[in-house]
C-alpha cells in the first residue's frame, strides 16, 4: 500500500458518507488483496493515501474491527487479520446455525421462481468449476444462497451472515479441490431437493450439519 497513488474520497460527503465510503474503499482493498492477512498497515499512511482526516479512518477501521478483519494494536498501527483453522471451524458453525435458521423462517417464501434461480445459479458453479478463479466460483456461490435469504426481513441476521461469508471466503482456504467443489455443487442438489419436497426442518438440519461443515 506504500507504493501506490494516492487515491482522493471526495470531502463534500457528510460526516456517515464519507465514513461509509472510507470502509467501502478499505473492504475493496482487502478483497483486492492489497490489505493482505498478516499485513500491518500505518493509519498516517492510510489518511495520506486517501486525503482525509483521521476521524473517518478511525470509524471505519473500528467497522471492520467488530466484523473481525483487523486489529488494532498499540503503536503498532493495525494489522490484518489472519483465519486460523479454529477461526474457520468456529465462523462455520455460526454460519450453518444463522443460515438453517433464516432458512426456515423463509421456507414458506420460496417458490418456484426462486428454486429455478438456485438451480440456473448452481449449474452456472458447476460450469466454471475447473476455472482457477476462485472470486468468481464463490461470488455464485454467495448468490446462490442469497436466493433463499434476501427473502428474510430479519436485516441485522442478513448482515452477520454476509459478513461470516466475506470473512470465510475472503480470508479462508482458497485452495479447493476439484473433487471439493463438485461435493458443494452436490450439496446444493440435495438442499434444493429437500426444498422441492417442502421438508423445511430436514433442509434446514442438512445446511447446518453437512453443508456447514469443513469436508477437507
Amino acid at each position: 500500500m506504500e507504493n501506490q497513488p494516492r487515491t482522493i474520497i471526495s470531502p463534500s460527503f457528510g460526516p456517515q458518507l464519507l465514513r461509509a465510503q472510507v470502509y467501502e474503499y478499505l473492504r475493496n482493498e482487502l478483497k483486492a488483496k492489497n490489505l493482505k492477512p498478516g499485513m500491518f498497515v500505518s493509519m498516517n499512511q492510510i489518511m495520506r493515501n486517501l486525503d482525509i482526516s483521521r476521524t473517518p479512518l478511525r470509524d471505519a477501521l473500528l467497522q471492520l474491527q467488530n466484523e473481525g478483519f483487523v486489529t488494532f494494536l498499540p503503536q503498532r498501527g493495525i494489522r490484518i487479520n489472519e483465519l486460523s483453522q479454529q477461526d474457520i471451524e468456529d465462523i462455520y458453525e455460526m454460519l450453518g446455525a444463522l443460515d438453517s435458521r433464516t432458512l426456515l423462517s423463509v421456507f414458506d417464501k420460496i417458490a418456484s421462481r426462486e428454486l429455478e434461480q438456485m438451480k440456473r445459479i448452481n449449474q452456472g458453479m458447476y460450469a466454471n468449476i475447473s476455472e482457477d478463479r476462485f472470486n468468481h466460483y464463490w461470488d455464485l456461490n454467495t448468490a446462490f444462497h442469497h436466493v433463499y435469504l434476501d427473502l428474510t426481513s430479519n436485516a441485522p441476521i442478513l448482515h452477520q451472515l454476509v459478513i461470516l461469508r466475506q470473512r470465510l471466503f475472503e480470508f479462508g482456504k482458497k485452495d479447493w479441490s476439484l473433487k471439493m467443489k463438485e461435493m458443494n455443487y452436490s450439496e446444493h442438489q440435495t438442499l434444493i431437493e429437500l426444498i422441492e419436497k417442502g421438508n423445511a426442518v430436514a433442509a434446514a438440519d442438512f445446511m447446518r450439519d453437512v453443508h456447514c461443515i469443513i469436508n477437507y
